[in-house]
C-alpha cells in the first residue's frame, strides 16, 4: 500500500498525567500499524518526548502543522502539537485540571480533523473524567464529548473483543440510576441504532441478542418486573421494524452464545453487564467503537491507569486493536474481517 493510500488517522494523546502517551509511543513501534495507516498524534511535544525516553526506543519526533504532511513511518511519530500544556503543570499519575482540558482539546482537534475529511478516522487514549470535569467540562467522556460536539443525538458505547461485540444501554452513570433507564424507549432506540450501523459495516441481517436486567431474566416478575414491563416490549416493537431482535436472556449465559457466533451484537443494559465479559474474555485486546457518530471513533477499551503511570510497563494492546478497528471501519469494511 502506498502512502498515499494509506489513510491518516487521528490519534488523541489523552490525559497527559496517565498512560495514553506510553502506549501510543509503544503501539506506534509496530511496523503493522504503519502498514495500514499513517498515525497523526495530537498532543503536547514535551510530553511524547518525556514517553519515548521512558519507552527507551529510537524513535524520531516528526512535528507537522497538517496532517497531510505525516509520512507513516516506522521509526517516526507524526505529532500536531497543540502546546497547550506546560510541562510543569503535570504530576505523572494524579488528577491535574490542566491534562483535563489539554485533553479535551486534542479530542476537538481531532473531530475538526475528522469532520472536515482531514483525517479518516478518530482513535483515542483515555481520559481521566474527573480531570475533565475539573477543566468545567460536564460531559461523562469522550463519547459524550464528541456528541456534543458533532450534533449527534442518537449514539452509544460498543466494545469489541474478538466475536464479542458489546452494546451499551448506558454506561457512565450510578448503577440505581441506570436500571432507571431501562425503558422500551431507550431500547428500541439502541436496538435500531445497532441494526443500522451494522448494516453500514456489512452485516446483510444484523443477529442482536438483548441481556435482561434482572438475575434469570426476572423469573417471570418473581426478581424483577423490566423484562416484562420494559425490554421485551420493546424487542417486540424492533421486531415490528424488521429488526432482528430476541431476548431479553438471561446475563450470565448470552455474552457466551455470541461468543459462539449465535448472535453478532448484544445489548447489555449498563456499564459493567457488558464491560466484564468483553473484558474478561479478551482483556488487553478489547476495544471500544462509538456508534451513532458521522465520523469513525474508536478507543482503548482502559482508563488512564495512574497507578502505573511513568512506570513503563502500561501495555499497548487495546490501542493497536483499536487502530486497525478503525482502519476496517474508514476503509468501510466489516467488523467481522481479520
Amino acid at each position: 500500500m502506498t502512502v498515499a493510500e494509506r489513510p491518516v488517522i487521528a490519534i488523541t494523546m489523552g490525559d497527559a498525567a496517565g498512560i495514553g502517551p506510553e502506549i501510543i509511543v509503544k503501539a506506534l513501534l509496530s511496523e503493522q500499524v504503519h502498514d495500514i495507516c499513517r498515525p497523526l498524534v495530537i498532543g503536547e511535544s514535551a510530553i511524547i518526548r518525556e514517553a519515548i525516553n521512558l519507552v527507551g526506543k529510537p524513535l524520531r519526533l516528526h512535528l507537522v502543522k497538517a496532517a497531510r504532511e505525516a509520512e507513516g513511518q516506522t521509526g517516526t511519530i507524526d505529532l500536531l502539537d497543540l502546546e497547550n500544556l506546560d510541562r510543569r503543570d503535570v504530576t505523572v499519575g494524579q488528577v491535574c485540571l490542566a491534562c483535563g482540558k489539554a485533553a479535551v482539546e486534542y479530542l476537538e482537534m481531532a473531530a475538526h480533523l475528522a469532520l472536515s475529511g482531514e483525517v479518516k478516522a478518530v482513535v483515542t487514549a483515555p481520559l481521566s473524567k474527573e480531570a475533565t470535569r475539573k477543566a468545567g467540562h460536564g460531559e461523562l467522556g469522550h463519547l459524550e464529548l464528541l456528541a456534543r460536539l458533532t450534533g449527534a443525538k442518537e449514539y452509544a458505547t460498543m466494545l469489541v473483543a474478538g466475536p464479542l461485540r458489546v452494546v451499551h444501554l448506558t454506561t457512565h452513570y450510578p448503577l440505581r440510576h441506570a436500571c432507571s433507564l431501562v425503558t422500551r424507549g431507550r431500547i428500541l432506540a439502541k436496538l435500531q441504532l445497532t441494526h443500522d450501523s451494522f448494516r453500514g459495516w456489512g452485516f446483510e441481517h444484523p443477529r442482536i441478542a438483548v441481556a435482561a436486567l434482572n438475575p434469570h431474566g426476572g423469573e417471570g416478575g418473581i426478581l424483577g418486573s423490566e423484562e416484562i414491563e420494559e425490554i421485551g416490549p420493546a424487542i417486540e416493537a424492533a421486531q415490528g421494524l424488521a429488526i432482528d431482535a430476541r431476548g431479553p436472556y438471561p446475563a450470565d449465559s448470552i455474552f457466551n452464545r455470541a461468543i459462539d457466533g449465535e448472535f453478532d451484537a448484544v445489548l447489555a443494559m449498563y456499564h459493567d453487564q457488558g464491560h466484564i465479559p468483553t473484558k474478561v474474555y479478551d482483556f488487553h485486546r478489547s476495544v471500544s467503537v462509538a456508534l451513532g457518530l458521522p465520523l469513525v471513533r474508536t478507543s482503548v477499551d482502559h482508563g488512564t491507569a495512574f497507578d502505573i503511570a511513568g512506570k513503563g510497563i502500561a501495555n499497548p494492546q487495546s490501542l493497536e486493536e483499536a487502530i486497525k478497528v478503525a482502519v476496517r471501519l474508514c476503509q468501510g469494511k466489516t467488523l467481522a474481517e481479520d
